[in-house]
């Protein structure tokens, strides 16, 4: 058994849940077990969170001391936002106060708690309350000049210092953790089911939309002329050029992995999806998902989080025409923070995957980590899992403008630092580019994100398992200890794809 790390706090109790919240949720990405007492340990490495580096008076020993600085806390009772950042110790900070007397190379000199806090809880966009869909120019990276993983280097600054605490004392280093099967690294697959045309006449205003936005908004005659002869291909060998959901079980099976489908139910606005759950076709052309043993997951309208009972009603649709869903994203990642957790604690969701950029790859909040988001009003975590966005297909083709071959090298380059932090976000390819008609060369990026994830040591896997797996851990940490893994949340045991029984019924 790994051992724990003793932690003391000193600090106003008011703001010990938000302390204890910060430091189970970063020492549970770094896999290292910890426990609250009251008193250091007669022996062995501890944690001290202090306004001084003693203990009763005397010089602190065996520890490493971090820094509280009350005055950064004052900013959450008054609900307003920073209006700058500063560089503490070689680190982005946006409170910058420091405490005399700590060690620079052994200790942290500032309240990192605090920061880690208001990066995490999303701070400034639940006070600037700036609407429901976040894009990368009205974010505190963009309006701060913070890195986009910040909370990941405030992580690794804690747990460098521990790792050097444990050399001093001769003893072996934090042991790494582990994702399922041993992985150094995971990366939960999705696909937002956005599309699915009803007959040849929405093929054909797909194909012409599709052709436009390469010519006029691209720039890409390369890249209309390639959609235009995959279309022209889907067409003449029956094949479907635009849903794809069962060609994408069907490869996945072949390969071995499991990923999760989002599936809407509602459309209460323009940007919301073509098709209908409520129409039986429909219904049965996507109960392939199911069907083959892959997850089924709510994609949340447009508008489901301007009234909680919108989100709760889909929840209750999709449930009886295809099956309960335990994990959720919002379509086009709109959404109102605290509406949205409280609904899915409310609905049974025990997972989401909404916290993410549009218009940029990276972690939204800092953290490349799954985590419990925070309630304010209630001064605890939501039951929600939060697993980021980190990649999108949308993001990398239509924000970015990288042809295939040029978003190749981006996204190696993330699953890389990725691979280095033992990290995992979620990534969601949209079934319509499985056809060749959308963006092509785009299914085949997907493939090699499969199979490169895998060749360098990481899970390429469903989000059922990504949450069963953490909540297997949460109830070992103070914070978490009430989100047990339910029945209902077990991942199933992967069959061997031969065993599939894939229904690739036409639609």
């Amino acid at each position: 058994m790994n051992p724990t790390l003793p932690i003391v706090l000193v600090c106003d109790d008011r703001v010990v849940p938000k302390v204890r919240y910060v430091f189970d949720t970063l020492f549970m990405a770094a896999g290292i077990g910890v426990r609250y007492v009251d008193e250091p340990p007669r022996a062995g490495p501890w944690l001290l969170y202090a306004p001084q580096r003693q203990w009763q008076g005397k010089p602190v020993v065996d520890a490493v001391v971090v820094a509280h600085c009350p005055d950064a806390w004052s900013l959450f009772t008054e609900r307003r936002d920073v209006s700058a950042s500063a560089t503490v110790d070689g680190l982005a900070v946006v409170f910058a106060q420091r405490q005399a007397g700590f060690d620079v190379e052994a200790d942290v000199g500032f309240d990192i708690v605090a920061n880690v806090f208001y990066f995490l809880a999303s701070w400034s966009e639940r006070v600037q309350a700036r609407g429901s869909r976040q894009v990368f120019s009205d974010s505190v990276s963009s309006r701060l000049g913070t890195p986009q993983d910040i909370v990941d280097r405030y992580l690794e600054r804690l747990v460098d210092r521990l790792q050097r605490l444990n050399a001093r004392l001769g003893l072996p280093p934090w042991p790494a953790p582990t994702w399922p099967t041993g992985a150094a690294y995971a990366v939960l697959l999705s696909h937002d089911v956005d599309f699915l045309p009803r007959g040849a006449a929405d093929i054909a205003w797909q194909g012409l939309k599709t052709a436009l936005r390469h010519l006029v908004r691209q720039r890409a005659p390369l890249d209309a002329w390639g959609a235009t002869v995959g279309l022209a291909r889907a067409c003449l060998t029956g094949v479907d050029p635009y849903g794809c959901v069962p060609q994408i079980i069907e490869h996945e099976a072949r390969l071995g992995v499991r990923s999760s489908f989002q599936v809407a139910v509602a459309r209460r606005h323009p940007h919301d999806v073509n098709y209908s759950i409520d129409d039986d076709d429909t219904r049965d052309y996507l109960r392939v998902i199911v069907d083959s043993g892959f997850e089924l997951c709510l994609h949340g309208s447009y508008r489901s989080t301007e009234n909680a009972q919108w989100y709760r009603d889909e929840v209750a649709l999709l449930t009886r025409r295809l099956g309960r869903p335990i994990g959720s994203r919002q379509h086009f990642l709109s959404f109102d923070y605290d509406t949205l957790f409280t609904a899915q604690e409310q609905s049974g969701i025990a997972y989401d995957m909404s916290v993410g950029f549009p218009d940029r790859i990276g972690p939204r909040n800092g953290f490349s980590f799954p985590y419990f988001p925070y309630s304010l009003d209630r001064d605890r975590p939501y039951s929600v899992l939060q697993i980021n966005l980190g990649l999108m297909d949308v993001t990398l083709r239509s924000y970015m403008g990288l042809a295939p071959a040029r978003a190749r090298p981006v996204v190696e380059e993330a699953l890389a630092d990725l691979h280095r932090k033992r990290g995992c976000i979620s990534l969601v390819w949209h079934p319509i580019v499985f056809g060749g008609a959308r963006d092509p060369g785009y299914d085949d990026l997907y493939w090699h994100i499969v199979e490169h994830v895998r060749a360098t040591g990481g899970i390429a896997t469903d989000g059922r398992t990504i949450n069963a797996h953490w909540r297997q851990r949460a109830p070992s940490y103070l914070s978490f200890s009430r989100f047990e893994l339910s029945a209902e949340d077990r991942a199933p045991a992967p069959r061997p794809p031969a065993a599939l029984d894939l229904a690739m019924g036409s639609h």
